[in-house]
């Protein structure tokens, strides 16, 4: 490869990287889906860690799921940066959390 292809092509990798990691950390808009499991994995290892125990997972076969939905639809409230977060292990809701995407906080559903 001559030098100039291998600096184009450094140049492009350079490119693509800040394209899809960000300097603030953000990889999803704040208003999408994946913005708020995102932040729940982000903030909230302590809870996941003590609800699935981490010596498993090497070798369980569970099912393990994340769902994300707004609390409610469009209206009078603005639940454009809200979100609610389930994690299932077998089909069996073991945490949920309420996610404020434009503060970049989760808080545990009791």
């Amino acid at each position: 490869m001559h030098r100039s292809s291998r600096t184009l092509a450094g140049i492009v990798l350079a490119i693509c990287v800040a394209v899809a990691f960000p300097a603030s950390g953000a990889i999803w808009p704040d208003t999408s889906p994946a913005s708020a499991i995102q932040i729940v994995l982000q903030t909230q290892s302590t809870k996941i860690r003590a609800v699935d125990n981490p010596q498993n997972w090497s070798l369980d076969t569970k099912e393990r799921t994340w769902s994300v939905k707004r609390p409610v639809g469009p209206g009078v409230l603005d639940t454009t940066h809200t979100f609610i977060v389930i994690y299932k292990i077998d089909g069996a809701t073991v945490a949920s959390w309420q996610v404020d995407s434009r503060a970049g906080t989760a808080v545990a559903i009791p």
